[in-house]
């Protein structure tokens, strides 16, 4: 006998969705571009090299993508912690306090530095991974 799965999708559910995609292109074009792009293109000469042309135009394309997910993060976030009354939990304050670090070392690194800082991209994505570890815990 076959059983039939009901999926009941609500909008809240949608919105999860959005806020965790988001955080995936968030997370995981700044893992890729540590792991896969960023040693390819020192290994073959960095600045100096022939890939700096297209190593300038990705990290452009994924700096925007980047901060526009964590626009829609902090949108549908915020939206959900008030649906589900959140905002007076402990690890909700404690991955509030994270993000806005998040974003400063964002916005620092892509107005400021503006070009590759290994420190602050290790930053960056340890700190984003650790509002990874927080939000389990909501």
């Amino acid at each position: 006998m076959r059983q039939t799965v009901r999926m009941d999708l609500t909008g809240w559910d949608v919105v999860l969705w959005i806020h965790l995609l988001a955080m995936a292109l968030f997370i995981g074009g700044q893992l890729f571009m540590g792991v896969a792009v960023v040693p390819v293109y020192l290994r073959d000469g960095g600045q100096e090299g022939a890939g700096h042309r297209w190593m300038q135009q990705i990290a452009r394309r994924f700096g925007w993508a980047s901060l526009g997910a964590l626009a829609i993060s902090l949108i549908t976030g915020a939206a959900m912690a008030s649906h589900l009354d959140l905002w007076s939990e402990t690890a909700m304050n404690v991955k509030l306090g994270l993000v806005v670090i998040a974003i400063v070392l964002t916005l620092v690194h892509v107005f400021i530095v503006k070009r590759s800082n290994h420190l602050l991209q290790g930053l960056l994505l340890l700190d984003s991974l650790a509002i990874v570890l927080v939000a389990t815990a909501l």
